[in-house]
């Protein structure tokens, strides 16, 4: 038999010890050795990931250069065809005008307007009792106000964005212009208003001046009902006595009245407020002063408002109540009858003093003005106006609310304006949106907005709203430009015009601008093509990029009769190009990775036509130049309502 192996010697303490950190040392150069490794091989990686990124992007580049030379020369060819359809557009609307021989200015032709605003300013000072005559001149100033306020909304649905740098030099020269046309217009607005307010002055001015022919007019009144048999005893001295309310036909836009309390009145001011049925209105009179005149004027305008962003906005009209300063009663000399006067020039006394209790109101909201839940005080607030601070104000403003509906009923700590106080945001985020075709220039659009759902029929150079609340019937089912019917709309209440800053009041993702004009260039060429939904990943992970749903729609279908998800394609816009991925709206999250074997283009039509995405057919009809009144429409609608960045589904 062999020799046994001799025993392995026994380490000592300290050998173990020099052993075990040897094995450490081999260990952690052996990691060192691996990581060193796996991090050159990440750097390679990485490396070959952006040289494939660079590599991609510059492709992208050159290829989008390329297709936009291809897309410019159709923007120019569709911005021709526009242009002359435009043309015959304006020829027939001129003759049309010609046809009815309207007195009416014509706000879009400068020098009718300048005429008409210096022939309203070079009217006689008012110096007669013909306040009914007064106030239709004055209707037919805010007729014209309006007019100017419909085409600065047409304006805004109009505005084009700079699209590349070959045309930064035109686009910055429209944009000048614009501008101009904006302030231009503008100033005739403030111009007209400050014509208005001058003319209610004066108005005030002879109140104040025939406030003894009133109170005459009202005491032969007295003395013909008690001649013909009256109850009651009726004493000549009593004249002075008599309280007067006198009211003058009201208008659409301005309703004025008066109330003349007596100069000594023994038994003192009754303790009811004052009633104006003829303009559904009722006002309380302090007790804290004796010998005043009241004088009220409701205009459906807001002329008080500073003119900066605010995150909330006056509806339904402004009710100003102030107390002007009565002339001393007239004297008799002898034979003479001595009277106080005023200089016409000269402005009116107004009485200033403090309530000692809240001050009660009513008047009633006009009948254009929506609040579809009358109980729902969260939407609107009784304000008065601050003339030191210049702001609207709700602090101590008590029993606010709307009886019978649309009659606001408040009692307010201060005299002055006061007006109902509605947030601008209020019907917007937008919940969802569908635009479809239903025909080859006629097109549906449903807003499901935060307050209810609307519904347009969108056609060639006109929109109407389907909607048969009784509040906008003075404009439902009636065709009209885009700027005119969202401008009813917005007196009506109802804000279907965000700006840039309302994005935070209503906590929205800022979209890029570039993004949402190219995607609603897109969509409206290929709306007689495509159903086009909102889709819940636009204002998510996206970002400032654009994301809508598209699904073909060849037979012009309002609704689909089977609808599966996996026939919609999910659109990516950024500000130069455009991109379809693989986000479902029944996915938890937004997948952003481009559909499998697609790329980026420049725009939706190279995109579908590039990858073979749709037929030929509908690749026509997103090119049919007899359609490009409609087209510029549907970018109007798109464009003054932001569907396509204020637009947030849950």
């Amino acid at each position: 038999m062999p020799p046994k192996a001799p025993p392995p010697k026994k380490l000592t303490k300290k050998e173990l010890k020099e052993k075990a950190e040897q094995e450490k040392k081999e260990r952690e150069e052996q990691e060192r050795i691996r990581k060193e490794a796996e991090e050159k091989q990440r750097q390679e990686e990485e490396r070959l990931r952006k040289q494939e990124e660079e590599r991609l992007a510059q492709e992208e580049k050159a290829r989008l250069q390329e297709e936009e030379i291809e897309n410019e020369v159709q923007r120019s060819v569709f911005k021709e065809n526009l242009d002359n359809a435009k043309k015959v557009a304006r020829a027939n609307d001129d003759w049309d005008k010609f046809l009815i021989c309207s007195i009416k200015p014509d706000i879009t032709q400068e020098a009718q307007l300048t005429t008409f605003i210096t022939m309203l300013r070079e009217q006689k000072i008012i110096n007669e009792l013909k306040v009914p005559e007064e106030l239709q001149k004055l209707q037919q100033a805010e007729n014209i106000e309006r007019d100017i306020h419909r085409f600065l909304t047409q304006l805004k649905a109009e505005r084009k964005l700079q699209q590349n740098q070959q045309q930064l030099q035109q686009q910055q020269q429209q944009q000048i212009f614009q501008n101009d046309t904006v302030a231009r217009n503008k100033l005739y607005i403030t111009q007209i208003r400050e014509i208005i307010i001058k003319k209610l002055e004066e108005i005030n001015t002879q109140m104040v001046l025939n406030a003894e022919l009133f109170i005459d007019e009202k005491f032969a009144e007295l003395t013909k009902k008690a001649n013909e048999g009256a109850k009651g005893t009726f004493k000549l001295d009593d004249k002075t006595k008599q309280e007067v309310i006198k009211t003058f036909p009201p208008t659409e836009d301005f309703k004025y009245g008066i109330f003349i309390y007596p100069s000594n009145k023994p038994s003192g001011y009754r303790h009811k407020p004052n009633e104006y049925p003829e303009l559904q209105l009722a006002v309380d009179v302090p007790r804290s002063i004796s010998v005043f005149l009241q004088k009220i004027i409701w205009t459906s305008f807001d002329n008080y408002s500073p003119d900066t962003y605010s995150k909330y906005r006056i509806v339904g009209g402004v009710l100003d109540i102030e107390y002007l300063q009565m002339l001393p009663p007239p004297k008799k000399v002898n034979t003479w009858t001595l009277k106080s006067n005023y200089e016409l020039k000269e402005t009116v006394k107004r009485l200033a003093f403090e309530l000692n209790a809240t001050f009660k109101v009513s008047y009633q909201l006009p009948s254009y003005i929506w609040i579809p839940n009358k109980e729902n005080q969260k939407v609107w607030r009784v304000a008065f106006f601050d003339r030191v601070s210049e702001q609207w104000i709700t602090d101590g403003v008590e029993d606010a609310k709307l009886d019978k509906g649309t009659n606001i009923v408040a009692s307010v700590p201060k005299l002055g304006p006061i007006g109902l106080l509605q947030e601008r945001c209020l019907d917007y985020p937008y919940k969802s949106f569908k635009l479809r075709c239903v025909g080859n220039e006629k097109a549906i659009l449903d807003i499901q907005g935060a307050r209810d759902l609307f519904k347009f029929e969108i056609g060639p150079g006109y929109i109407q709203l389907l909607k048969k609340d009784p509040e906008f019937q003075h404009f439902a089912y009636k065709k009209l430009l885009v700027g005119a019917l969202f401008y009813e709309l917005y007196r009506s209440g109802v804000n279907f015009i965000p700006v840039n800053e309302d994005a935070q009041s209503a906590n929205i993702v800022q979209k890029d601008e570039g993004a949402e004009e190219l995607a609603l260039n897109d969509l409206s060429e290929a709306v007689r093509g495509f159903y086009i939904e909102s889709s819940r990943w636009n204002n998510s992970d996206t970002g400032p990029q654009i994301v809508v749903k598209l699904k073909e729609n060849p037979e012009f279908d309002e609704e689909f009769a089977e609808n599966q998800e996996k026939d919609w394609k999910t659109i990516k816009w950024w500000n130069n190009k455009c991109a379809i991925i693989q986000a479902r709206d029944s996915h938890q999250k937004c997948n952003q990775a481009l559909l499998q074997d697609t790329e980026t283009h420049c725009n939706l039509e190279v995109l579908l036509k590039m990858h073979s995405l749709t037929t030929q057919e509908t690749l026509g009809r997103m090119k049919d130049l007899h359609y490009v009144i409609f087209v510029e429409t549907i970018q109007q609608v798109l464009r003054i309502t932001k569907l396509l960045s204020f637009t947030v589904r849950d």
